[in-house]
């Protein structure tokens, strides 16, 4: 096992058992990198095998929708190996655990449903900041969803239509017919009115997010190509889905209008797991944070001023982490942000000579000085 180089920061104070094996020569360990690759083609596979299922062996599959489906494959295996990858991560994989775990106990299971009602369905963190940001927010990802929610089951023939008559249809799901609806019914309606809701949502959030970022053009990367063009390219495709029933009635703009949508469409999927759109693969791992931070048991202590610092399975997974890369806190791993600047402060004063030890407010009585 070759040990790597380390950096030595650790003092001369009695350090924890977790920072003690950091002394110890630690192997590089580092997830393979194949392992996002067989996770990106697993999940491809199993997806074409539950297409092939639910569409009695693609018959049901829509020649004109082929399109989108080659984009939906390969947007598959990328945004598979990019949340692979991520999650494998060490710093992830510890709030990935921990999310895991907490699925296994009631009471830690109701707090997990609970944030992820608040964080992922209600968005209620963006509330906090601006209420136009949080309804713009709503509208541009419940409306992406429920696009998404309608076109994939049409795309992969899980879902189409037959006439039955000159006013109704049946919907008929993985090749099973089911209900029976009028055309011109409220049911109809909303049906074949879905998509264009939900594109209206998609564009009245997009837009309102860029508008913003406009506005705010003199901040440092509000107007970057990473912020702006998925919004730039959500909008396109709002509008060109949008344009498809304006233009139904034109035999000339119909083609152009569809060809315009399907290439925008699909380079929001080929672009969706390497873009700003990608966070959504991220933020899950919120709720694991949550599960840690919520853990019974008391908050390791800042040693000097008593400050709470982090959960200790927290602070070890942290410190093992540094130690992956040869980096040893030592003590100052049991000391909190403050106290460590008065560590700093207090070496520079002795290398120039003076007489520098600033008072940290709320600390304890009689807490040991730290030189």
């Amino acid at each position: 096992m070759r040990a790597v180089p380390s950096i030595d920061i650790a003092d001369a104070s009695p350090e924890p058992a977790v920072v003690e094996r950091a002394r110890e020569p630690v192997a590089r360990s580092r997830p393979s990198p194949l392992a996002p690759a067989r996770d990106a083609a697993l999940a491809t596979v199993a997806l074409v095998a539950a297409i092939a299922a639910g569409s009695r062996g693609f018959r049901d599959v829509d020649p004109a929708l082929l399109g989108y489906l080659g984009a939906t494959l390969v947007s598959t295996f990328a945004t598979s190996w990019r949340a692979s990858a991520f999650w494998r991560r060490p710093a992830s994989a510890f709030y990935g655990r921990a999310l895991l775990g907490s699925l296994g106990e009631p009471r830690r299971l109701r707090r997990t449903i609970a944030a992820a009602g608040r964080d992922l369905a209600a968005q209620s963190f963006i509330r906090r900041r601006s209420a136009v940001r949080w309804a713009a927010h709503l509208l541009l990802s419940f409306g992406t969803l429920a696009s998404f929610a309608i076109t994939l089951p049409l795309v992969f023939g899980w879902m189409h239509f037959r006439a039955e008559g000159d006013r109704s249809y049946q919907i008929a799901l993985f090749g099973v017919p089911t209900i029976r609806f009028a055309v011109d019914g409220i049911f109809g309606w909303f049906l074949f009115h879905a998509l264009s809701l939900a594109g209206g949502a998609v564009l009245l959030g997009a837009t309102a997010f860029l508008v913003a970022r406009l506005r705010a053009r003199r901040h440092p990367g509000a107007t970057s190509s990473f912020a702006v063009a998925p919004l730039v390219l959500l909008v396109v495709v709002a509008l060109t889905g949008l344009a498809l029933p304006a233009s139904r009635n034109w035999s000339a703009l119909f083609p152009v209008a569809a060809r315009l949508h399907e290439a925008s469409v699909v380079a929001l999927l080929i672009a969706l797991p390497f873009s700003k759109l990608g966070h959504v693969l991220i933020r899950p791992l919120q709720l694991g944070a949550r599960a840690v931070k919520q853990a019974d048991g008391d908050w390791a202590r800042c040693v000097s001023c008593g400050a709470p610092l982090a959960p200790p399975a927290q602070q070890r997974a942290v410190a093992d982490l540094l130690a992956r890369r040869g980096i040893r806190l030592g003590s100052r791993a049991d000391h909190c942000p403050s106290c460590r600047r008065r560590q700093v402060a207090s070496a520079q004063a002795d290398l120039v000579g003076a007489h520098f030890q600033p008072h940290v407010l709320g600390a304890r009585p009689g807490a040991r000085e730290v030189g």
